[in-house]
């Protein structure tokens, strides 16, 4: 009995001493809208088990076995709450107290709800169920649910304030998806407490990342699948007057990647003044090979550094990498990778971010290899709509390629007697697909946010996705190196 009320004067507390703020929401597509980017990735992968499993899953969520059926066409909404007041008395550990809440489309009523939830009760328009939203730890565990008036909409939480809270989104769970899966938003008056959190509890941070941080004004992130693939868009707002305000107000020329040949599977393009991070100095090279040498790597040895015009070119000689870790395995086996990574990132260390720089891009190669199509048609087929956004910062990678083009020495490496059996499988899936992974920032209008689109194409997607299904399958025998032929174990079945 005093365990049971210490428990509820602490919740007491909480609630009365809290000051909750939404500081981002979560906005989810109806099921019918999930089913059906459920069903286009299992197209693209190229198996209809994996749809059938994520449509199963989708029905067998528990805001559905909790609420019931939602409302066709209307998202759920998951808001987001920060203690304030704990923000300013104690940023350091004001993330710990990071809650949720859940804005429902109801299709049932309130008497209909209740009638679901074996024992629960209503008090001052609150209904009380017991257990948590999943249903588990019915004898420890609240949740308190706020029908609207209108009954089209419950708020819930295992807080009532913040139950309240989420009844009150009704119009940013109103807002358009457009197509999309899900949407993140944090505005603000949200990035400004999460921001003092996060500055607070990071135990490193350096000068030119806080003042990113401190630059940040709102984002917003969404997810959706189509046709051509799976993108993320979002946008990012900066504080007027910031550096990385300034950012990204010169867009890139017709055709950006035009340095670019066909050995180029890899490379990123910026305009000037898109800032002056991640550009290559002479300086920076020569103190990255010596950082990588001091801890026992000799990169020069398999990776070289090229340039034309504003282009780094770097390319990957994969038979002198393979030669290389071959004859050093003992030595790399020693290696620190924790330290190593620790002082590859101080170099360059201390540099100001500024918004003004050179037009400046970066590709990586693979020696002795040559792709079916240039870099520049392979972006313009993977992400058409870059030539109406007019771009800043472009980007493309193609995995499909990458496979391609280690397939033949990665073979090599395969037993003689086994070579020819296992060239076929690898020559089924190290094909190359035109389209690959795409993404550009752009800004729409002077002092507006930063925009961006990441898109993994459709045919990308399918290509890995068959290699890995295919490395699934093949994977038992593969990594516990058990001879299948020579095996005499009584227990293996035809």
């Amino acid at each position: 009995m005093k365990k049971a009320l210490a428990s509820v004067l602490a919740a007491l507390s909480i609630s009365a001493f809290a000051a909750w703020d939404r500081v981002g929401s979560l906005q989810v597509a109806d099921v019918a809208a999930q089913g059906e980017a459920a069903a286009k990735v299992g197209q693209m992968i190229g198996n209809p088990f994996a749809a059938a499993a994520l449509a199963a899953a989708l029905a067998d969520l528990p805001t559905v076995k909790f609420f019931g059926p939602a409302r066709e066409k209307a998202t759920l909404l998951v808001p987001l709450f920060l203690d304030t007041k704990d923000v300013a008395e104690n940023p350091a550990d004001a993330l710990d107290s990071l809650e949720y809440a859940v804005l429902y489309p109801v299709s049932i009523s309130k008497e209909e709800f209740m009638k679901r939830h074996e024992g629960s009760v209503e008090k001052d328009g609150v209904v009380i169920v017991k257990g948590d939203l999943s249903g588990e730890d019915k004898d420890d565990e609240k949740t308190y649910v706020v029908f609207s008036q209108d009954g089209k909409w419950a708020g819930a939480s295992d807080d009532i304030e913040q139950a309240k809270l989420a009844l009150a989104e009704v119009k940013v769970a109103e807002k358009p998806l457009k197509g999309e899966v899900a949407r993140l938003r944090v505005g603000p008056k949200a990035v400004k407490s999460l921001v003092e959190a996060v500055k607070a509890s990071a135990k490193e941070m350096s000068p030119e990342d806080k003042a990113a941080l401190d630059s940040l004004k709102s984002f917003a992130v969404g997810f959706k699948v189509s046709d051509r693939g799976v993108d993320m868009n979002g946008s990012v707002s900066f504080a007027d007057g910031s550096e990385f305000a300034k950012v990204g107000l010169k867009p890139l020329g017709a055709d950006p990647f035009a340095f670019a040949d066909k050995s180029v599977l890899a490379a990123s393009v910026k305009a000037e003044d898109a800032g002056n991070n991640d550009i290559m100095t002479d300086k920076k090279w020569n103190d990255l090979l010596a950082v990588v040498k001091k801890h026992g790597i000799d990169l020069a040895k398999f990776f070289s550094r090229g340039k034309t015009g504003i282009a780094e070119i770097y390319t990957f000689d994969i038979p002198a990498f393979v030669k290389y870790m071959t004859e050093n395995m003992e030595a790399l086996s020693k290696v620190d990778s924790e330290k190593l990574l620790e002082d590859v990132s101080k170099i360059g260390e201390g540099e100001k971010f500024a918004a003004k720089a050179p037009a400046y891009a970066s590709a990586v190669s693979v020696k002795d290899f040559e792709s079916q199509w240039k870099i520049g048609e392979r972006f313009a087929a993977t992400l058409p709509e870059a030539a109406g956004r007019k771009p800043f910062y472009v980007y493309f990678c193609s995995v499909s390629s990458i496979l391609k083009a280690v397939a033949p020495h990665a073979l090599a490496q395969v037993p003689e007697e086994q070579r020819a059996a296992m060239k076929p499988v690898v020559d089924a899936f190290a094909v190359e697909t035109k389209t690959g992974i795409a993404f550009m920032l752009w800004r729409p209008k002077e002092g507006g946010s930063m925009r961006m689109t990441l898109r993994f194409s459709a045919d990308e997607i399918r290509g890995v996705g068959g290699l890995v299904g295919a490395a699934m399958m093949l994977g038992g025998p593969a990594h516990t190196g058990v001879d299948v032929e020579d095996g005499d174990d009584g227990d293996d079945e035809d």
